[in-house]
């Protein structure tokens, strides 16, 4: 944090020195931005470059607001309650379909590997995906009719006929597997894996995404009307986001920090876990070595050939209907 505010300082002395108008002193554009669920870990760039100035360098003066799923956020942007928002861009997917959200697109791509998993306590004897024939699955029902456990069964060559389902609600998966009530849990490696392995040791979780079932996460979406009208708006977010990112990485205390000074009531330590341990899900293999945001066209396509295969999504839909990258720094230089 200490390094944002001397950085600010200094640049308004500076300024101030040369008898120019520091850009914190400008007319910036206001813009809202709602993120997809309440502020976490995986949000650090946003209050990075708020904090920092990245946004003001750019002209813009970004409130950010916390979210309650994507489902909630894409609602929100196409109303045109908010000028920009996060959510995961197979939700999106799913949105044009069923409800024609075909209004918004998805500028960039944050969380790009699922991290949704096969969790199961060390001893369990699930090390691969076929071990899990003949154990029980806890889940709720929703997360089992989304149908990414039918795909990552039928990508594995797995029988769930063998597999006993045990519908558990309210969000006590974890406290079954800790009970002993089922073998294992289909949830988040991260946080959901390390909640437990607080409690109790854990075998290696086994992510979806390395077996062949993977669903694109949080994106960064606008209303195309509002991207046509604005181009240098969207533009100047995304290179804000990406200046902070780099900060992010370069020092995730600071970070935390920048966090806290926004959501006073979040939990640091909580925080600085998640900062860390969610850069591992901002790449596929297809983009490990593309700049951050930047998201693979096979990637999208798998995710809609899973949405359209498994969580009955309506046929149709392109790459080009949910996704541009048009508008991120290495498109524009």
């Amino acid at each position: 944090m200490k390094h944002f505010l001397l950085r600010t300082l200094s640049g308004v002395a500076l300024a101030g020195g040369l008898g120019l108008t520091p850009a914190f002193a400008q007319d910036l554009t206001d813009v809202s931005l709602r993120l997809a669920w309440v502020t976490g870990g995986v949000d650090a760039p946003f209050f990075v470059a708020k904090e920092s100035g990245y946004f003001a360098e750019e002209g813009l003066d970004v409130e950010i607001v916390d979210g309650n799923g994507s489902t909630g956020t894409i609602q929100a942007v196409g109303n045109g309650d908010f000028d920009i928002g996060i959510a995961g861009l197979g939700a999106l997917a799913q949105a044009q379909k069923a409800a024609g959200a075909d209004t918004i697109i998805a500028v960039a791509g944050l969380i790009q590997k699922d991290p949704t998993s096969i969790i199961s306590l060390e001893g369990s004897g699930i090390a691969s995906p076929k071990d899990i024939e003949g154990k029980r699955l806890g889940t709720d029902a929703g997360n089992f009719e989304d149908g990414m456990i039918k795909a990552f069964a039928e990508a594995n060559g797995i029988d769930l006929e063998k597999v006993e389902v045990i519908i558990i609600n309210g969000g006590n998966d974890r406290v079954a597997l800790l009970k002993g009530d089922v073998d294992f849990i289909n949830g988040w490696a991260n946080p959901d894996g390390d909640k437990v392995a607080a409690m109790h040791p854990i075998e290696p979780p086994l992510l979806f995404a390395d077996y062949g079932v993977n669903i694109l996460g949080s994106s960064v979406i606008v209303r195309k009307d509002f991207l046509a009208e604005n181009p240098d708006v969207v533009s100047g977010f995304l290179e804000a986001i990406i200046k902070a990112k780099a900060d992010v990485e370069a020092d995730p205390e600071a970070a935390r920090d920048a966090i806290m000074a926004n959501r006073p009531d979040a939990d640091p330590e909580a925080i600085l876990e998640q900062i860390v341990v969610m850069e591992k899900y901002e790449h596929t293999a297809a983009t490990e070595d593309m700049p951050y945001g930047t998201v693979a066209l096979e990637d999208i396509e798998l995710t809609i050939d899973l949405l359209e295969k498994y969580s009955g999504m309506e046929p149709g839909l392109t790459p080009g209907d949910i996704y541009t990258d048009a508008y991120l720094p290495t498109a524009m230089n």
